[in-house]
Parts: C-alpha cells; structure tokens; sequence
C-alpha cells in the first residue's frame, strides 16, 4: 500500500476561507447520429443494424489502470468522465462508468464528490470541502471517449434473414443502455408484395436480400436528422 498524503485540518481550515467550487458548466459533446446516410446504398448481414438512431456523447475520461488502495479511500480501476473544472484543473466524477464509487470510511472522513490530478501527476480524492483529502500514486491516462449516452433514447432495425420472398426484421429500442423489452419486435415482410419496408416512421427501400445479408436504401429515418431531444 503506498502512503496517503492528507491536508491537515488547520491547513483546509485556512484554505476554506474564500475558497471557490467546482465549476460544474463543462459541457460534453452532444451529436445525435443517425446511421446510414440517407439514399446511400449498404449491405447489412444477419445480426446488423439497418437502421441506428441515437445520441452520442463525448467527454475526457480518466482512466485508471488498477485499483487504488489506499488507508481511507479505494478509488476503483475504470473510467471516470470529467464533470468541470477548479483552479485550472479537470474534475473527474467520483463514479466509474459502470457506477462503482469511492471506497471512504464514513465517519472519519468527508465524503468524496470528485477526483482529480494534482501537480504532482498523483490521483487525489476531492472532499465535500473542495479541497484534496487524500493523494496516492497510480497509473493513469486522460483520454476522450465518445460513447452512446446511457439517458439517451435509441431506436435501431436489424436484419435477421430471409425464408423464400419473406424477410424478417427486429425492431429494439434501448434505454439506460437495456433494450426495452416493451419495445422489441419482430416483423416479417414480404418481397413479392412491395421492396419497402416502413416501420415507426422509417422506410426503406430493399435492392436486394439472402439469408445472410441486404442490400438496400434509407429512405427515411425514424426521426428527422436534426438536433433534437429524443
């Protein structure tokens, strides 16, 4: 276990005076994507989108290589994503991606609302007093990441082959990261009748089709391509 540095109480005491807080107005990356482009012509395989629509978000992340255990606090391996900014430096969330927070022993120490890194190159776990309660060594990065946003709604067409002139499509919608079994749903259609499939608002046209694969055109997507809340 490497050794802690800890801010004494009669130096945080005299920090605290005036100090400032995090600034919280970082803003991540927002892009809503819609997949493929319109009027271009894909080839989709069994299991593949067809259709995939959502929003992505793209934030710095610290990335921590292994757990850090230390005498009052376990910072956890993963990714923590940025939330904002004091005195020049970036604030990490103190939650991995996957939810796993700080370890603290409640009671002896101030509960932790960030982590950042100090000049030092050190992790250091950020108090409810913005200042650093503990610093440890570690091994670390600090990389971008673009990532399908967990809040986001996200509606998707899959291929799932073809029987004859009738071909079989899944319809999923996502949210918090779960396909929402509400909202799943295979459809079949049938080629001889019509080459367009519409669904939720989305058509496309199919050029082509086998048991392994599609080919086919967007014609239109659930949603209109444009910025807006899903």
């Amino acid at each position: 276990m490497k050794p802690i540095k800890l801010l004494s109480t009669a130096l945080i005491s005299s920090v605290m005076i005036g100090c400032s807080t995090i600034n919280y107005d970082y803003e991540a990356k927002i892009d809503y994507f819609s997949k493929p482009a319109l009027e271009k012509v894909v080839e989709a395989y069994v299991g593949d989108y067809m259709i995939d629509q959502g929003k992505s978000v793209t934030t710095d992340y610290l990335i921590l290589d292994r757990t850090i255990d230390g005498t009052l606090y376990d910072i956890h391996r993963g990714a923590y994503s940025r939330i904002g900014e004091y005195k020049g430096s970036s604030y990490f969330s103190p939650s991995t991606n996957k939810g796993q927070q700080i370890s603290y022993a409640a009671g002896l120490v101030d509960t932790p609302i960030a982590i950042h890194i100090n000049s030092k190159k050190e992790v250091c776990v950020t108090s409810v007093s913005y200042q650093a309660a503990a610093c440890y060594e570690g091994s670390f990065s600090v990389e971008e990441r673009t990532v399908v946003d967990s809040q986001a709604f996200q509606q998707t067409l899959i291929y799932n082959g073809s029987v004859g002139e009738k071909i079989n499509i899944s319809y999923r919608e996502f949210s918090n990261g779960s396909a929402r079994n509400a909202f799943t749903n295979n459809v079949e259609y049938d080629m001889s009748k019509s080459n367009s499939i519409n669904y939720k608002g989305a058509r496309i046209d199919v050029i082509g089709y086998d048991n392994t694969s599609i080919k086919f055109k967007v014609k239109r997507h659930f949603r209109d391509d444009r910025s807006v809340d899903l």
